[in-house]
């Protein structure tokens, strides 16, 4: 009895040392693919790395001490939860925070997608008296769509809803967008079809427009982002500028109807030679940690998916140069009046307009403004602000005055204000508050920027840096590369740069005149000041240059 008793005893004992030998191979092999999935992704210096593994490897001798090279029952007992909790952290590091943060990073920086494919909205709207409520609902109603802008995509929409069991309708087409709108609210059509992101532009330009209809259905339509619609993009010859109007007060960019609404202003702005008329060559391979680089900062005016067409109404240019740690931003109003890049042959039209055609045309274009060669892009929505500024904890932003939202719901005061992200969303879209309108707008957009870089470039941020992209992976696009990135992270952890930040915002004066996405009408715009566009130039060069 007692010579089993002692087999099985021995058994026991062999098992448990097995047991314990496998969960000490396991913390062994759970810790060196978390030391391999960290240098793949590489967002932590070397230095970073090398504490990480001297304390894996601290943990496994302890380990391997408590599980194999003790006799003591008690040792044993704390070998194995100290094993499994570190088993548990490696695997949770990997699982739970690298692997997540590779795919996040890949998904924002797909220059593919975000550079060829955009998703067009398609609306069917009615009158907001109109008794329809579904499309079913509709049968016998006149039809407009417009043939100047996606007139594909409308006509696409009519049919398919011709199309529908029982359905009887016809179809009415206008050349222009504001001609469609106005015959809605006029009663000449009952329903009219349009590309959502027009929808905002109509608001602001087609009178009686805004307020006065209902958005019936919607529609979303994954399309190419044309390069362009001429066969070879245009040179610009020199661009068409004015003087600002207030020679006492050039940061004036006037509003259409308040006090400093330019009716008299000339409709065409007199010629004068800016910068250069091409931009800079292509300079090849840059290294992001040792060479300056340029990123264009593009604003698009709508919440949800970032993959949205849409204008973009944040148009900021950020030089940064990591060998002196110095970065210029300069921001251009979203009205200025520019000839696009690659688009009706030059024609002009707003810069906010651009961003319809695609990021690359908004690049392009003010490449041509100013003479450079803008490397990169970050695309964000509305959704994307409030979300990082919550994720961040929140930010401190400086107003030179007091002042309340044009909706009423947010007020800050003269000085430094802590805010979340509707509140800081709220603080970069305020215009109407302000004498400088967009002029102000622009400098509180980069205040805003630079806020968030301050706080981005901590290092509790930066290591956190993979979970905050995977919290706004879908509002938010890059051209940069994820290693491009990384070495960013890894620069900034590194070295602990402290970074000087210069802004800049382009002045211009106000007018009216036609624009090549909104035939029809005359639209207000915002003639830049070649003075200023040269000062910002030259801003520019002087980062790039190391000066």
């Amino acid at each position: 009895m007692n010579s089993k008793k002692r087999k099985g005893s021995k058994r026991l004992e062999k098992a448990m040392r097995i047991a314990r030998l496998v969960l000490f191979f396991l913390q062994i092999i759970t810790a060196a693919a978390l030391i391999v999935e960290t240098m793949i992704f590489a967002i932590l210096p070397g230095k970073y790395v090398l504490v990480m593994i001297m304390g894996l490897c601290f943990a496994a001798l302890l380990s391997f001490l408590l599980l194999t090279v003790s006799k003591k029952r008690r040792d044993m007992i704390i070998g194995c939860i100290w094993a499994l909790l570190w088993i548990l952290i490696c695997v949770l590091a990997v699982v739970l925070y690298l692997e997540p943060a590779r795919k996040s990073l890949k998904k924002v920086t797909n220059k593919e997608a975000t550079e060829t494919i955009h998703v067009t909205g398609i609306s069917v709207l009615v009158r907001k008296d109109d008794k329809a409520q579904k499309l079913e609902e509709t049968n016998g109603y006149v039809y407009g769509i417009q043939t100047s802008e996606d007139y594909a995509f409308s006509l696409g929409a009519y049919e398919y809803i011709a199309k529908m069991s029982g359905m009887n309708i016809s179809v009415k087409e206008f050349e222009y967008y504001d001609n469609l709108a106005q015959a809605l609210i006029n009663k000449e059509i009952d329903a009219m079809i349009a590309d959502t992101s027009y929808l905002e532009m109509l608001n602001e330009y087609s009178e009686g427009f805004s307020g006065n209809y209902r958005i019936l259905s919607e529609l979303d339509v994954e399309s190419e982002i044309p390069k362009s619609d001429i066969s070879v993009t245009p040179t610009p010859t020199e661009f068409e500028v004015m003087p600002t109007i207030d020679p006492d007060n050039p940061d004036i960019t006037p509003e259409p109807g308040g006090e400093k609404d330019p009716t008299g202003a000339p409709e065409k702005p007199t010629p004068t030679p800016i910068v250069q008329k091409t931009p800079m060559p292509d300079r090849g391979e840059f290294s992001v940690t040792e060479d300056y680089f340029i990123v264009y900062i593009s604003g698009i005016d709508c919440y949800g998916s970032i993959d949205a067409r849409s204008r973009s109404d944040v148009n900021i240019l950020m030089v940064v140069n990591p060998t002196t740690g110095k970065i210029q931003m300069v921001t251009v109003p979203r009205d200025s009046y520019v000839p696009l890049a690659g688009f009706g042959g030059g024609s002009y039209d707003k810069l906010t307009h651009a961003g319809l055609y695609g990021v690359k045309t908004s690049m392009n274009t003010l490449d041509n403004l100013f003479g450079i060669k803008t490397d990169y892009y970050v695309r964000v929505n509305f959704s994307s602000v409030e979300k990082f500024v919550d994720l961040l904890g929140g930010v401190d932003i400086y107003s030179p005055i007091a002042f309340t939202s044009h909706d009423g719901q947010n007020t800050f005061t003269a000085g430094w204000n802590h805010v979340n992200g509707k509140r800081a969303l709220s603080f970069a879209r305020e215009r109407y508050a302000f004498q400088g309108g967009d002029f102000q707008r622009g400098k509180n957009q980069m205040d805003l920027i630079k806020a968030v870089f301050g706080k981005m470039t901590s290092t509790a941020a930066l290591t956190n840096f993979p979970n905050l992209m995977s919290q706004v992976s879908n509002n938010f696009q890059t051209n940069m590369t994820m290693d491009q990135l990384t070495a960013l992270c890894r620069m900034q952890l590194d070295r602990g740069i402290s970074w000087s930040i210069d802004t800049y915002a382009v002045t211009a004066s106000g007018g009216n005149a036609f624009c090549y996405s909104y035939k029809g009408s005359k639209l207000y715009v915002a003639y830049l000041n070649s003075e200023s566009v040269k000062e910002a130039a030259s801003k520019m060069r002087a980062v790039m240059e190391g000066r």
